[in-house]
């Protein structure tokens, strides 16, 4: 009886515990109306509390005696906040002060916003997180002042192209440096492509086509497949995103700094109870837009009449069934599906903190054998273990599997290449054919050619037998193991040492199959390959900051080392016995030709940095900061370089006569700043040195000499001046930056050509002897547009101008670069920006007889005699005689376009209303002229191949007003000047994109916490769309899609994309 008693007066306790217990819950914000996530809210005098989500909401039960809940924000001022008889609170952390006191991420280290003199641009990775990307680095186009990306086409994992500031360098290294957790990440790639046609880093002169110390054009550490080494992370563990742009910003990376630097700082635990996250998104994605190809009877037309042009019989016919086969629905997926899973749990005491997260992502490409899947784990742990000495850890471990295609413009196995030019009155699948494909018997060459008198030209095969029968997988691991410790023996100085492990490995496996395509020669072919690298790292620096007065010193100073390790070995088996023996790899005796490789490459730095900041009264700023790099890529004489950075700035809003004068009431703050540095763009391999290779001589396996190397080559240089002033308006609702930067890139390293009587590899070395500028103007603008209620809309607009110009080259001489297929379609020249496209100015067709018309150098205008292939001079553009014969010469070429996009940005709008939100986000570029070789070489071909319907525009009596020439087999060289660039093809890359459109409602407070028993704190449901629009004049795929030279070459369509998801707090 006692017992039932006690029992009874205990539960009649805790229900008046519970009773006593109430749910407050609310939104933090900052004073522009943003929501704030992760902000800790506790009761005062009591450990226990939570963190608001992702959109600034809370939920907290608390006793009915607490009076006041604490709101603290790194880099906030914290906030006591009465509770009273409140049950709903609002809360504004943002202020005036505040907005000086955010704290910015800098190289080793952070600063105050007030304190910086340097061009900094912050990314929000909240914004991102929920987007459907294989990578974080995908999605920054827009979202930065002064950062251009371009995401080439709609292949996952594919790097994108970034460019912070401009094109800093002709023939080597244009990247930015990529910083995680302080630690310089391994991005790019690897493998030794030196004489790859499509290398953006390779420079011809004359016939040379070598790269500086053999920089790849392959992306990532894959042979086989596109890899992004950032798709390793979780966008959902990034805590924060600085991009680094001027000198001030990055001179103290000092020789690598010349791309600008990206600094991610993954997240951290947060005070107060443990915090379980789960987020997810399910996705589907189409193209956004498909090539507009003829149907087959359109084809059977055109084929057939330009055969009767050349006086040849017809060749294409419908076949029994009329067929009219869609090669793009068999190329491309139909909502492609993707699904990302996300779970995380953080927490932090007085001693401890650490992050933990678990992501599994499966995403699937638009091309049918395209597909990415990633498994991912992160753990961030630190311990305070007295009051001066603190240990942490961070791990990331990651599989990320990828398997692609092949995706060469111009390949006969190519996927779009194939799709594009494959036969519409084919049928795609043969039942009597032994493979089950439409393939031509008995010699399996080439497509099935059905009731067409001939094959496809130039024997381009199925592509949806190669997509279902051969295999490009990658299999990948990333580990990042990032060791540290802090020693803080007095106050205000931390010294930390810090070691770095990051690996990365590549199992690659390709195979052709022996019936058809690539695979048909050999008799099948399996190439097993593995890739390694290694990244050593040790850190040591000291931070130290001091105050007396109104001055304030902080210094850092600190020591670098870093040794690299690549590797690679390949086996290739072919004339293999069994089709069975292609699905895993190379196994022993199953083929009857073997191949074997490989190579090793390492390479180092040591580095000593200090910086110095002094601040004057919150008024005056000065940075001074040093660099000393050595590289092994560089002569023991030259080995060494110095690397120094200066700024200044003046917070004007802090004087005096400022802030008793009328214009303080609307300017509230202003600070004017500049800086000048120099920093450097770092080479690879050992240039300096003479190397050889293997050079067998009939059966006789020698060595000759491979390269010839130059001793006194130095670093590339890039001295950055930057003058900006940054505006805060109506205590900061609206805040202005404005940037104008100039950047001189010095000693840039070209080919310069030798005699070929010398017989050096490629008649070429390399030296500095390169100069190229660029420069432009940055603005930044931000505002809290609406808050009032329950209503807020803040918005950010950014926009970048930018002018690149070469300015010495050897000799001054044009240099002609060699383009895809052997083309020549760009050149260097002074005076011009980098890669512009060089070619012959069209003139469109002659009425009369439809001939193409150029342009000559000198003005006169001339026509392309289809019939007899030769050029003669223009009587009139409507007369179908012929003038006097003449010549297209090299030497009439011209420049025709500027390849690099001159202006761009990106405007971002968040509207809130109670519990809604919606983000609307836009980014435009443009500036620039697109190659549409697309177009000169599949859709406006003259083969017996499909084209696009642009061709039904084509000169067929005389009368006819049109730019497209009179169709006649055998011509495409003639009339479309294949491999050469022609301004009938060059476009207009002007763009505006409505990239993202999202729609979350969220349940939070009192109803989410009585109903699930106070164990979620915030659910959020979203939908959204990505590349949702695109209005261009661009006639091509999309307005992203080219390559380093500005030239759109059969690339996969972007996607458009779909897409629900949840975020759960617990």
């Amino acid at each position: 009886m006692k017992r039932i008693f006690a029992c009874l007066l205990g539960l009649l306790f805790c229900m008046q515990l519970f009773a006593q217990n109430k749910t407050v819950s609310g939104r933090v914000t900052d004073n522009s109306g943003t929501p704030l996530a992760n902000v800790s809210v506790q009761v005062k005098g009591s450990s226990g509390g939570t963190t608001s989500d992702a959109n600034g909401r809370f939920s907290l039960s608390v006793p009915s005696s607490a009076s006041t809940l604490v709101f603290t924000y790194s880099g906030m001022d914290a906030q006591e906040i009465a509770i009273g008889n409140e049950s709903n609170l609002n809360v504004a952390l943002q202020g005036k002060a505040q907005a000086m006191d955010e704290v910015v991420v800098v190289g080793y280290g952070t600063q105050r916003k007030k304190s910086v003199t340097a061009a900094i641009s912050k990314v929000d990775p909240g914004a991102i997180s929920n987007l459907v990307t294989p990578s974080i680095d995908k999605q920054l186009a827009g979202r930065a002042a002064g950062v251009q990306v371009s995401n080439a086409g709609g292949l996952l994992n594919q790097e994108p192209r970034i460019r912070i500031r401009g094109v800093n360098s002709i023939n080597t290294g244009r990247d930015p440096l990529i910083v995680v957790d302080g630690v310089p990440f391994q991005t790019g790639g690897v493998l030794q492509n030196v004489n790859s046609p499509n290398n953006a880093n390779t420079v011809a002169n004359g016939n040379s086509t070598s790269s500086v110390s053999g920089v790849s054009n392959s992306t990532g550490i894959s042979s086989v497949a596109n890899t992004n080494p950032l798709s390793s992370i979780n966008p959902s563990d990034i805590e924060s995103f600085e991009v680094l742009k001027d000198g001030s910003a990055t001179a103290i990376y000092g020789s690598r700094a010349s791309n600008g630097v990206i600094l991610i700082t993954t997240k951290k635990g947060k005070q107060g109870k443990v915090n379980v996250n789960y987020n997810n998104w399910f996705a589907i994605s189409n193209p956004i837009k498909k090539y507009d190809l003829l149907n087959a009877e359109e084809f059977v037309t055109i084929a057939n009449e330009r055969y009767t042009n050349a006086g040849q019989p017809a060749q294409a016919f419908m076949n029994a069934e009329k067929t009219n086969s869609d090669w793009q629905s068999v190329v491309f997926n139909r909502n492609a599906f993707a699904q990302n899973h996300s779970l995380s749990l953080d927490g932090a005491n007085a001693s401890t903190n650490y992050y933990l997260s678990f992501n599994y992502q499966n995403q699937e490409g638009l091309t049918i054998t395209n597909k990415t899947k990633r498994y991912g784990i992160r753990a961030n742990v630190s311990h305070k273990i007295n009051s001066w000495f603190r240990i942490g850890n961070n791990l990331a471990v990651s599989r990320v599997d990828d398997n692609d295609q092949n995706n060469g413009g111009n390949a006969l196995d190519g996927a779009i290449a194939g799709a594009l030019r494959a036969l519409p009155n084919v049928r795609v699948k043969d039942p009597a054919n032994p493979t089950g494909y439409n393939i031509v018997l008995p010699t399996y060459a080439a497509l099935g050619q059905d009731a067409n008198l001939r094959a496809i030209e130039n024997n381009y095969s199925n592509v949806a037998f190669l997509l279902a029968n051969n295999i490009f997988s990658s299999e990948k691991y990333f580990i990042t193991e990032n060791a540290f410790i802090e020693i803080s023996p007095f106050r205000n100085f931390t010294f930390r040492s810090q070691g770095s492990f990051d690996m990365q490995t590549s199992r690659d496996l390709l195979t052709f199959d022996p019936r058809h395509g690539s695979g048909r020669g050999p008799n099948g072919r399996v190439d097993d390959i593995d890739v390694f690298r290694q990244r050593l790292l040790w850190q040591n620096y000291i931070n130290y900051n001091v105050s007396f007065n109104q001055h304030s010193l902080f210094f850092t100073v600190g020591t670098e080392f870093q040794k690299d390790k690549y590797r690679y070995n390949f086996s290739r088996g072919t004339n293999v016995s069994d089709r069975f023996f292609l699905q895993n790899g190379i196994i022993s005796g199953t083929f009857g030709t073997q191949q074997s490789g490989g190579g090793e490459s390492r390479g180092g730095f040591v580095s000593y940095f200090g910086r110095v900041n002094y601040d004057f009264n919150s008024k005056y700023f000065a940075q001074v900061s040093f660099r000393r790099d050595g590289q092994s890529s560089l002569a023991a004489a030259n080995r060494y370089g110095n690397f120094p950075g200066f700024s200044v700035g003046w917070r004007v809003s802090e004087e005096g006569f400022w802030q008793n004068s009328g214009l303080a009431k609307v300017i509230n703050s202003m600070k004017i700043r500049g800086s000048y540095a120099v920093v450097g763009n770092t080479l690879t391999g050992f240039p300096y040195l003479s190397t050889y290779g293997a050079s067998p001589y009939a059966s006789v396996n020698g060595i000759a000499i491979a390269a010839v190397g130059n001793n006194k080559l130095l670093w590339e240089t890039n001295k950055k001046i930057d003058v900006g002033i940054d505006l805060g308006f109506w205590n900061d609702r609206m805040s202005l930056t404005v940037d104008y930067f100039r950047n001189n890139n010095d000693n840039l390293v070209l080919a310069a050509p030798l005699p070929v009587s010398f017989g050096v590899p490629n008649n070429s070395i390399f030296q500095n002897i390169g100069t190229m500028m660029n420069q432009g103007l940055e603005f930044s603008l931000t505002g809290n547009i609406i808050q009032k209620g329950s209503w807020r809309w803040n918005a950010n607009v950014n926009y970048t101008a930018t002018n690149n110009e070469v300015q010495s080259l050897y000799n001054n001489q044009d240099v002609t670069l060699q383009g895809p297929n052997n083309g020549t379609f760009n050149v260097l020249r002074v005076g011009e920006s980098v890669n512009s496209l060089f070619g012959y100015r069209y003139a469109g067709v002659n009425s009369a007889n439809g001939n193409p018309m150029y342009f000559k150098a000198d003005g006169t205008l001339i026509q392309g005699n289809i019939p007899n292939t030769t050029y003669y001079t223009v009587i009139k553009p409507d007369d179908p005689a012929l003038g006097t014969q003449t010549t297209l010469a090299t030497t009439d070429r011209e420049i025709i376009g500027n390849t690099i996009p001159r202006w761009f940005g990106g405007l971002d709008n968040n509207v809130s209303f109670k519990n809604w939100d919606l983000n609307v986000f836009f980014r435009f570029s443009g500036g620039n002229k697109i190659y549409n070789q697309t177009a000169q070489e599949v859709l406006y071909n003259q083969f017996f191949q499909n084209n696009g319907r642009v061709i039904l525009d084509r000169w067929t009596k005389p009368g006819d007003r049109t730019s497209v020439p009179m169709q006649w087999t055998g011509r495409d060289n003639f009339t479309n000047l294949s491999s050469q660039a022609v301004s009938r093809f060059v476009e207009d890359g002007d763009y505006l994109r409505l990239q993202n459109v999202s729609i979350g409602y969220n349940f939070s407070g009192a109803k989410l916490a009585s109903w699930t028993n106070n164990n979620i704190r915030s659910i959020r449901l979203f939908v959204q769309g990505q590349n949702l629009k695109v209005w261009t004049k661009y006639t091509g795929i999309d307005p992203d899609a080219f390559s380093e030279f500005g030239i759109d070459n059969a690339s996969v369509p972007p996607a458009r994309t779909y897409s629900v998801g949840l975020n759960i707090g617990f």
